[in-house]
């Protein structure tokens, strides 16, 4: 129990800092560019009951689920296979370490150029290497812990590929969507606001829009509410991580034992 308190006494620690640290560096630039804290979160209270508000986050969340859904198929399906067969992991090999290496902004500027709905292929680039190697890990963990049981006849079956390696990969593939998630949020709204266009809604137009018209009383706030909802999503899925975290090593464990 003491434990948790002095946990919870840290952790508000840190939320005073935050505030303090914002707080100073408002008041030290008289104002200008950062409202007061209690003020920019008044304004986020009351852009959260403009439709405006609402309409661009759903958007936006339908944007990122478009693409996470392509990148979990794609993602999935590969890393199941190169974990499986390892002349697969080869040969995507080079394109994933690419893909890993190559700077999201570069890639951001350049489709914004010759791709329309670009944002969707940024969000799908980034979270693809982290779903494919979460994949992979838990197909080539399965394929290695289960080997004799999966050969038949001398090679590999399609049919165990399906039927136990993809059901006892679940966990491992589950992480990856999870961290893949988080992350697919901010960068949706990063692609969103530095291709701004009006022919579209989302939470990346509005910030864009009251970035161009000086409203910076507005723009933090609504920064505010983003941030509120991704802490809120973040803490979610942390907690689900650790979960399966905690039963992937209980699993682990076993596997060892015996």
């Amino acid at each position: 129990m003491k434990a948790k308190g002095k946990k919870l006494l840290l952790f508000l620690l840190g939320i005073a800092l935050c505030l303090a640290i914002y707080e100073i560096i408002a008041f030290r630039t008289g104002l200008k560019y950062l409202p007061e804290f209690f003020v920019a979160l008044k304004g986020m209270f009351l852009l959260m009951g403009k439709s405006l508000t609402w309409v661009s986050l759903g958007y936006s969340l339908l944007r990122l689920l478009i693409s996470f859904a392509v990148s979990t198929v794609v993602g999935v399906v590969l890393g199941i296979l190169a974990g499986y067969f390892e002349p697969v992991e080869k040969v995507l090999a080079p394109l994933i370490t690419i893909l890993r290496a190559i700077p999201t902004i570069a890639v951001l500027f350049l489709l914004i150029v010759y791709v329309s709905h670009f944002y969707l292929y940024v969000v799908f680039l980034l979270l693809f290497p982290l779903i494919y190697q979460a994949s992979l890990e838990g197909s080539r963990e399965i394929t290695r812990q289960y080997k004799d049981d999966l050969m038949m006849q001398g090679k590999w079956c399609w049919r165990n590929l399906v039927q136990v390696v993809f059901p006892l990969s679940q966990d491992y593939i589950l992480l990856g969507l999870i961290q893949a998630l988080g992350l697919g949020f901010k960068a949706e709204i990063m692609a969103e606001t530095f291709g701004y266009s009006s022919s579209f809604q989302g939470i990346g137009k509005l910030i864009y829009l009251y970035y161009s018209q000086v409203e910076y009383a507005d723009l933090v706030s609504l920064v505010l509410l983003v941030l509120l909802i991704s802490l809120l999503s973040d803490a979610l899925l942390l907690f689900l991580r650790d979960k399966i975290e905690e039963k992937l090593g209980i699993s682990k464990k076993r596997i060892w034992i015996h």
